[in-house]
Formats: C-alpha cells, sequence, structure tokens
C-alpha cells in the first residue's frame, strides 16, 4: 500500500483507578472465607485498580484519551468520531461516552457512536475506525474503552469479583506514512450465542415496592456482574479455553503466519486461561499484566497495548477479546517488512 493509503496506530494511552487492592484487601474478606462455586477461574491475581474518590469511569477515560492523542501530536479538533465504550456509567441512557465527548471538547462534527460489546467494545471500534477512514468517511478516530466495574461486583457471592479492576485505554487511528506504526490487516471471529446470558450484567431484585406505586413491583440494585449459577463456568471452560485460540491460530494460518510471529495482547481474566491460551497459541511474545492489574474488561487490551508498546519486538500484533455472549474477536496487525502481507 502507498503512504497516502495507509491507515496505522498513531496514538495511545491509558490512566488506572487511584486505588490498589491485593488479595488481603478487606473486601474480599468474607469471599476468602466462604469460597463460591468456580473460585478457580480467577487464580493468578495479587493486585487490582479501584476509582479513588474524585475518579469516574468517565474522568479515567477521558485521561487516556488525552494521553493518546498526546502521543499522536494531535488535538481534540482534529478527531472527527469517538467510538468505543465507558461502562457501567453513570445512566443507563445516554451512553457515558458522551461525557467524554464533552469533557475532551471534542468538535461539535465529532460524533459519538457508543458500543455495547462488552469486553471487545475497543477492538470493535479500531475495526469500525479502519474501516471508515479506508472508505474517506472520517479522517481520524478516537477509540476508547473505560470501565468501573469494581463498583459492580457482588462481593459476597461471586467468584468473578476477585477479578474486576477499573482502567481505561485509549488509541487513535489515522492516515500515516510511518511503516513502523501498525495497520490492521484482517480479522476473524467466533460467536456462540447460545450462551447468551451465563454471564452478564443485571440489576438484582431485592424486595417488593410499595403497592401504592405504579411502576415495576420489584426493588432493584445497581447493576450486577453475574455468572449464571448453571452455565457460566461451562460457557468460560468450553467456549473461553479453547475458541478464542482457534481464533487466533486460523487468521494466523490464512496469512501464512503462526505464534512464532506475533506479540499477542489479550482479554485477562486469571492465569488458567493465560496458560491455556499461550500453549495453545504459543506466541514470541505474549503481554500480560495480569498479576499487576486483574481483569480490565473492555479495557484490559488497549491498557495492555499503551502501557507495554515497547516490549512490541515483532513486526506482527494480534489483539484478542472474548465477548459475553459468547464471541472473539482476533485482530492482526503488521509494521516494517509485515505489511507485505496483503489486507
Amino acid at each position: 500500500m502507498s503512504s497516502a493509503d495507509r491507515i496505522g496506530i498513531i496514538g495511545l494511552g491509558y490512566a488506572l483507578g487511584n486505588v490498589i487492592r491485593g488479595n488481603d484487601d478487606s473486601i474480599f474478606d468474607y469471599i476468602i472465607a466462604n469460597p463460591p462455586p468456580d473460585r478457580d477461574l480467577f487464580e493468578g491475581l495479587k493486585y487490582r485498580r479501584a476509582l479513588a474518590e474524585g475518579q469516574t469511569a468517565v474522568s479515567i477515560t477521558v485521561e487516556a484519551a488525552r494521553a493518546a492523542l498526546h502521543d499522536a501530536k494531535l488535538s481534540a479538533g482534529d478527531v472527527d468520531m469517538l467510538l468505543g465504550t465507558v461502562s457501567v456509567g453513570q445512566y443507563f441512557a445516554p451512553s457515558a461516552l458522551a461525557g467524554v465527548h464533552a469533557e475532551l471538547g471534542l468538535p461539535d462534527r465529532c460524533r459519538v457512536m457508543a458500543l455495547n460489546t462488552e469486553y471487545t467494545a475497543f477492538l470493535d471500534g479500531m475495526k469500525l475506525a479502519h474501516t471508515l477512514i479506508q472508505t474517506g468517511s472520517i479522517g481520524r478516530s478516537l477509540i476508547v474503552a473505560g470501565v468501573d466495574w469494581s463498583q459492580h461486583m457482588d462481593y459476597r457471592h461471586e467468584a468473578v469479583s476477585v477479578a474486576a479492576s477499573d482502567a481505561a485505554g485509549a488509541a487513535v487511528v489515522g492516515h500515516t506514512a510511518n511503516d513502523s506504526l501498525f495497520t490492521l490487516i484482517d480479522w476473524d471471529n467466533e460467536t456462540n450465542s447460545q450462551f447468551y446470558g451465563a454471564l452478564r450484567m443485571a440489576a438484582l431484585a431485592v424486595g417488593p415496592v410499595p403497592p401504592t406505586y405504579a411502576g415495576p413491583q420489584d426493588l432493584f440494585t445497581a447493576p450486577v456482574l453475574e455468572l449464571d449459577a448453571s452455565r457460566g463456568a461451562s460457557a468460560v471452560r468450553t467456549f473461553g479455553l479453547a475458541v478464542p485460540p482457534m481464533v487466533v491460530n486460523r487468521l494466523l494460518a490464512k496469512h501464512g503466519l503462526t505464534g512464532r510471529d506475533i506479540t499477542l495482547v489479550a482479554h485477562q481474566t486469571s492465569g488458567l486461561i493465560f496458560d491455556e491460551w499461550n500453549k495453545r497459541i504459543r506466541p514470541a511474545c505474549f503481554i500480560s499484566t495480569l498479576t499487576e492489574l486483574a481483569d480490565m474488561v473492555s479495557a484490559s487490551v488497549p491498557v495492555n497495548l499503551a502501557k507495554c508498546y515497547d516490549q512490541i519486538k515483532t513486526d506482527h500484533l494480534v489483539l484478542l477479546g472474548v465477548g459475553m455472549e459468547m464471541h472473539a474477536t482476533a485482530m492482526l496487525y503488521a509494521r516494517n517488512a509485515g505489511t507485505s502481507l496483503k489486507p
């Protein structure tokens, strides 16, 4: 491709919750004393992040976005579209991504497009951005993923609560003549929607409302992450362990590559999943901050990509995410000599 046609990742940034929670944090006292089922699915963690007073999902996403714009040597006025997610957010609707638009001072012509594809919203935004720029619809896009899921956990009954970490990551995608920057070559996906609801963020009923109230006849909590008692562990074990590496290997084979050719930046949940993916893909480098930052949900990939970018020595990069439906998404990027692959 010519330098005029080349579309690359031209800026990266990230931000973290300022509270560091170790395994001995008092919030985990009950769940340690009373281990719930499937606790083994969330081992291998030492620390995770939570929002400090004054921080919100929007504020850390704005911080990450500003860092990405600075890295790209751009200002807010240079952005044509804002893509991604801020989750859970202050309201059910509209998306808190609009709050990021406002705080950044993005121009009125800059469209806000929120993606409700939890865990892969950043990857999906990166694909959309590349395609929209390729068609000439936009010039540059800012893609963000910010999460505050540590605020939406059941620390008494849900094993997944030990993994939750608050963070935000961001990337800027646009035209570049710099062939040392990564450009998207291809992607692959696999969806098994029979697992719909096996892992979910839902409000829990806590009791009846007064009889004079004309609305829904239950009181509900704020949204809380749940692993379905009958299907949740099965979804993780049967889909989460085997399918994502299968998608990566299928994508690599299509382009005559193997794991030895790539650096892998993937969603991170537990040591169990990391070990299985590492064994099945065998990447040259598998970037992980699992012990340090735990499960950052949709922000795992962009945070690790930004934080550990200097560790990438290969000319091929794969970003890997797993969604709650469940679905797996893998994206193949290349730079330098690696861009001889045909998109």
